[in-house]
């Protein structure tokens, strides 16, 4: 009987192999039905047709995977199984925990650190992915996909120099060779703001393969950033012929495109409602759906279309936001910020250096006006605006997240601030100020100051019932959860009010700016954003043609065009789909104007 089950489970391995899961869930099921109770293989057989099932969507799969942990749970195996079924139907919350047990059982074996490092960065979870990826590449482990997972991990972390170190390395004195590579050193080269060089690998990859649609997206990209409408347009209209349901290139289109026509519409909502893994290329193609119809001022659809999509998305990441969710992140903001607080308090930091840049950090919430307002700082002689700098940040909130003790930080904090420098030297960066213009800041403002001694910290504000909206509109989800709730957003700006006063009681100085006040009055307006900056003002930096860096955000086509004020609030078009969520961020709106009053100078 033994032999006999032996040969079955041995059988079922084969066919499962082989693609037959039909066969490997019999054969399992006839092995099970041989094996005594206690029988150390009963745990394989239903890891066995718990895969085999789950690869044909039966959900029961599922039970068996957990069963066999439940009887093994040394077992690395097992729990690889579970994560990577989960991970295959797109429940990649879910399928964390299970890896990373994988992964401590099996002592960082490569396959499963290459699989937990995929979930990661998936889950938003890069800096984690790098740091669980990062052995097995140094030790000499990895193959060349997992190389190139890493420098992913590094690029999506912000620590993007780092990246393209990974791919040098790599591919060595001659360059990627494969489409593939090329493609990806691009990205690279685009976030690097690098263009020309960006430019000649996508035009290469177009060269040797015209029908590459990564090709094409990227292309588009580069052409929106660089402000090409020509090229744009052509980009655009090839993936609204050629790209078929694919979801980043039907983004694209319904972003670009010139008509917004009937036929295009019923492209994307077919495509929506056939999505069953709503993931995140979901949540960017329903958004660019209900930005067009907001533009074409169909509100009631707009409202409906970004409900739907927010909605499934979150069920599907497991980010709800529930009163329980919601309440538990307020205590961990307030604990974080808490530990950040206690670190500044207790490292007296260094005197400022002359020979070291200053840094203007812009610390305001994501569509707040900050990229536009970073680039008109930028316009003196000597300033220099470094974008969306985070490579900070992910050390410093590890710091905050695990508590580092005071001792630690200081220590901690000096080997940041060299590493910092030898960066900012790596980029080339010139600029004896430096503008950076990054929301997370805000919640390690004082930490960054003591790597940056004299660093100055402004905080734009904006009406809170359009930058909730705003994001709500807009696939910020990943990075920010908050976006897919109105209240939500609601708690966050009014907990930044808060953070921002807990610095400003700290010792920490942070200047108010007001956003909307801005565009009613430029010129005024400009001159006190100077002031706070204390730079020296020139009404000429109000001009768009004095910005012309390209701008890699969903805030580039503002940043070109004129300044100009709404009379009336955006939000008021959706007042009546929310008002309770809108009452809330208009009492926010409040807070930061009797802020604002009280900081004029």
């Amino acid at each position: 009987m033994s032999d006999q089950a032996e040969q079955l489970l041995n059988l079922a391995v084969d066919a499962l192999q082989n693609g037959k899961a039909a066969l490997s869930i019999a054969l399992s099921d006839q092995a099970l039905a041989l094996l005594q109770r206690g029988d150390s293989r009963v745990p394989e057989a239903l890891s066995l047709r718990g895969t085999a099932k789950s690869s044909q969507r039966d959900l029961s799969g599922f039970d068996d995977l957990r069963q066999s942990i439940a009887l093994d749970p040394k077992e690395p195996q097992f729990h690889m199984a579970l994560g990577q079924a989960l991970f295959a139907h797109g429940r990649t919350q879910e399928a964390e925990a299970p890896l990373f047990q994988a992964f401590q059982l099996s002592r960082g074996k490569p396959v499963v650190a290459n699989l937990l490092g995929r979930c990661l960065i998936q889950n938003g979870k890069a800096f984690q992915a790098v740091q669980v990826l990062g052995p097995s590449v140094e030790a000499g482990r990895a193959t060349a996909g997992m190389i190139k997972l890493f420098a992913e991990a590094r690029f999506h972390s912000g620590d993007i120099y780092g990246a393209k170190d990974v791919f040098d390395q790599l591919y060595g004195a001659t360059g990627p060779q494969t489409v593939e590579e090329k493609l990806q050193l691009a990205r690279i080269c685009m976030a690097l703001r690098d263009y020309p060089a960006a430019q000649a690998l996508i035009d290469d990859i177009l060269r040797i393969e015209p029908r590459s649609v990564e090709a094409r997206v990227s292309a588009l990209r580069l052409a929106d950033w660089l402000d090409q409408p020509d090229r744009l347009a052509e980009q655009c209209d090839w993936l609204s012929k050629n790209g078929g349901d694919r979801f980043d290139a039907l983004t694209l289109v319904i972003e670009h495109a010139r008509e917004f026509t009937p036929a295009l519409a019923g492209r994307v909502e077919a495509a929506l409602k056939a999505q069953l893994a709503p993931g995140d290329e979901f949540a960017s193609l329903g958004l660019a759906y209900a930005l067009r119809l907001d533009r074409e001022k169909r509100f009631d659809q707009a409202w409906s279309v970004a409900q739907d999509t927010n909605q499934r998305w979150a069920e599907h990441r497991g980010l709800l936001q529930t009163e329980e969710t919601r309440r538990a992140r307020q205590k961990a903001d307030q604990g974080r910020l808490e530990t950040a607080l206690r670190l500044f308090e207790a490292d007296a930091g260094e005197a400022r250096s002359a020979e070291k840049a200053g840094f203007i950090y812009l610390i305001g919430a994501p569509r707040t006006g900050s990229s536009l307002i970073q680039s008109i700082l930028a316009g003196p002689e000597g300033v220099e605006s470094v974008g969306e700098r985070t490579s900070l940040f992910p050390y410093l909130w590890e710091a905050v997240e695990h508590g580092m003790s005071e001792a630690g930080f200081a220590s901690y904090r000096a080997k940041l601030a060299a590493a910092d420098q030898a960066g900012l030297a790596r980029q080339g960066v010139t600029g004896r100020t430096l503008v950076d213009k990054t929301p997370h800041h805000l919640y390690v403002a004082g930490l960054l100051e003591r790597i940056n001694p004299g660093a100055r910290f402004i905080q734009v504000l904006r009406d809170a019932g359009d930058v909730g909206l705003s994001m709500f509109l807009r696939p910020f989800s990943t990075a920010f959860p908050e976006a897919t709730g109105l209240h939500t957003m609601a708690d966050v700006l009014s907990f930044r009010l808060e953070a921002r006063q807990r610095w400003v009681d700290a010792g920490l100085p942070i200047s108010v700016f007001s956003y909307d006040g801005f565009t009613h009055a430029p010129e005024a307006e400009g001159k006190r954003l100077f002031r706070l900056a204390e730079l020296d003002w020139n009404e000429a930096y109000l001009n768009p043609n004095a910005r012309p860096e390209p701008v890699q955000t969903f805030s580039s086509r503002q940043v070109r065009k004129p300044i100009s004020a709404r009379q009336v609030p955006h939000w008021k078009s959706y007042e009546m789909f929310a008002p309770d969520a809108f009452e809330r961020l208009s009492s926010v709106t409040d807070a930061q104007n009797a802020i604002i009053r009280t900081n004029l100078s």
